[in-house]
C-alpha cells in the first residue's frame, strides 16, 4: 500500500530474511499471457493478490519481467506522479539487457523511441504535446459524432445483415473506429484508412522516418481542409497546432491519438457486445430497460474491463513498496482492469460499485484520456445501432472465444454471431 512506501516489514513477498523482494528473485512467476488469455481476468488478479499482495511479479516474455500493480490507491498514486516513475519507456532496463521488443506484441508498449510522443513524455514536454489533443478534440460537436457514427455503422451492418451470420470483430468492431472517428476528425475515407493502418504498426515502424514522411504527406491535404461552416477540421487543427515544434511532432501526435483510440474503441465495443451475448443477467437487465445504454457501458468498464493496463511506467530510482524492492529501470504495469475485482473498491456482489468512475478505464492524472465523452458517444451509438438492427446470438460456446496477447487492451480475436437475416 502507498502508506507503507518506506516500510519493508513483513509484507507479502518478503523472503525468510525479511529482505524486500526483487523482480528477478522468484524462480517462476505467472506469465502475462495467463492473464490476457483467461476468460476470467478478475480471477487471475485475485490469485495474484493472494500470492503476492498488491504488486505481483509477472513475466512478459522469457527474460523480461514487470511488476503488475492491482491495488486501486497504488495505481492512482502512480498515475498521478506521486512515485518516482516515468512514462519514457526508453528508461526500461530491458533495453540495456538487449531484450527484443519490436517483434513481440507483449513488449511493443515498452519499445523505446527517439521521437517524442505524448504518451512517453513527462512534465512540461507532455503538457506541450497534450495541448493540441485537448484543443482539437474539444471543438468536436457531439451531435455530429452521433450522426456520423450511426451512418457509418449502418453502412457496415448493411454489408452482412442479409447473411444471417457475422464475425462482429472482423465485420464490425475492427472497422468501426477508422470509419467513424476518422470521419469525425475530418479525414476522407481513404486517408482515414491509411492513417489508422500506419498507427497500427509497431512503434519502431510507426516512428520511422519513412512512416512519418508518409503520414505527413497525407496530413498536408488535411491542413487545408475545412468543414461546411468554414472552420478547419479537427484533423487540420491538430496537424498545424502551434504547440508542435515540427511536422514530425504533429504527425506523431496524430498517430498516437489514432493508435490509442483505435484499440480503446474496439476493446470497449467488443467487450460490450461480448457481455450482452454471454451474461444472461446483463442481457436481461439491458433488454428489460432496467439498464440504460450508458449504465450498461459503465457496467462493462467494471465487469468486463476493455482496458487491462494503463501506459507502462518505469522506475527512475529504487523504492520499496508493499514489501517489494522496485529497482531503477523496472517496468510497472498499472492494472486498471484489476480494479473491478479489488476488494477495497468492490463489494461482495459482482454488481456492487458499478456506476462510479473509479474504474480507471480512462486513466487518471496528466495522462488520462483526452476525450472520454467522445469515446462513450461512439461506442454507445455503435452498440445501439447494431442492437436496433439485429437480434444477435453467439454462434459458438463462450469457452471458445479467445483474446489477443495484449496487456493494455482486452481485445477479442473473434466474436461469431447468428441472427435472422434482414430482407
Amino acid at each position: 500500500m502507498i502508506d507503507g512506501i518506506a516500510d519493508t516489514g513483513d509484507a507479502v513477498g518478503d523472503d525468510s530474511a525479511g529482505r524486500p523482494l526483487k523482480l528477478d528473485d522468484p524462480a517462476t512467476v505467472t506469465t502475462i499471457t495467463e492473464l490476457t488469455a483467461s476468460p476470467d481476468a478478475g480471477a487471475v488478479h485475485a490469485r495474484l493478490r493472494k500470492e503476492w499482495g498488491d504488486i505481483a511479479p509477472v513475466e512478459l516474455e522469457p527474460g523480461a519481467r514487470a511488476w503488475l500493480v492491482t491495488e486501486y490507491r497504488t495505481i492512482v498514486a502512480m498515475a498521478r506522479g506521486q512515485l518516482p516513475l516515468t512514462t519514457t519507456t526508453g528508461a526500461w532496463s530491458g533495453h540495456e539487457r538487449g531484450t527484443a521488443s519490436a517483434g513481440s506484441p507483449l513488449l511493443r508498449p515498452l519499445a523505446s523511441s527517439d521521437r517524442p510522443t505524448v504518451e512517453q513524455a513527462d512534465g512540461s514536454a507532455h503538457a506541450r504535446l497534450r495541448a493540441p489533443l485537448d484543443d482539437s478534440l474539444g471543438v468536436i460537436d457531439d451531435a455530429e459524432v452521433v450522426r456520423t457514427t450511426r451512418a457509418r455503422c449502418d453502412e457496415l451492418i448493411d454489408q452482412f445483415a442479409a447473411t444471417g451470420m457475422a464475425d462482429l470483430v472482423r465485420d464490425y468492431v475492427a472497422q468501426m473506429p477508422h470509419l467513424t472517428l476518422g470521419a469525425v476528425l475530418g479525414f476522407d475515407a481513404g486517408t482515414a484508412q491509411q492513417v489508422f493502418d500506419a498507427a497500427a504498426r509497431p512503434p519502431a515502424e510507426r516512428n520511422a522516418a519513412s512512416a512519418v514522411h508518409e503520414v505527413s504527406f497525407l496530413l498536408t491535404g488535411q491542413t487545408a481542409a475545412r468543414r461546411a461552416d468554414g472552420a478547419p477540421t479537427p484533423a487540420g487543427r491538430l496537424s498545424r497546432h502551434a504547440a508542435y515544434e515540427s511536422t514530425a511532432e504533429a504527425t506523431l501526435g496524430v498517430l498516437s491519438l489514432t493508435a490509442t483510440a483505435d484499440l480503446g474503441l474496439r476493446a470497449w465495443l467488443a467487450q460490450t457486445l461480448y457481455l450482452s451475448l454471454t451474461d444472461d443477467r446483463f442481457a436481461r437487465r439491458l433488454a428489460g430497460g432496467r439498464l440504460g445504454t450508458d449504465e450498461a457501458l459503465d457496467e462493462v468498464l467494471w465487469t468486463a474491463p476493455p482496458v487491462s493496463a494503463l501506459a507502462p511506467r518505469i522506475a527512475i530510482e529504487d523504492f520499496v513498496l508493499d514489501g517489494k524492492l522496485v529497482q531503477r529501470g523496472d517496468a510497472m504495469l498499472l492494472a486498471a482492469g484489476a480494479v473491478g475485482s479489488d476488494p477495497s473498491i468492490r463489494g461482495e456482489s459482482p454488481w456492487d460499485g458499478s456506476g462510479g468512475s473509479a474504474h480507471l478505464a480512462f486513466g487518471v492524472g496528466a495522462h488520462s484520456c483526452p476525450a472520454p465523452h467522445l469515446a462513450r458517444l461512439i461506442v454507445r451509438t455503435a452498440a445501439e445501432t447494431l442492437h436496433r438492427r439485429l437480434t444477435l446470438k453467439l454462434a459458438v460456446g463462450p469457452e471458445e472465444l479467445r483474446w489477443a496477447p495484449d496487456f493494455r487492451f482486452r481485445l477479442l480475436e473473434a466474436l461469431p454471431v447468428a441472427f435472422r437475416p434482414e430482407q
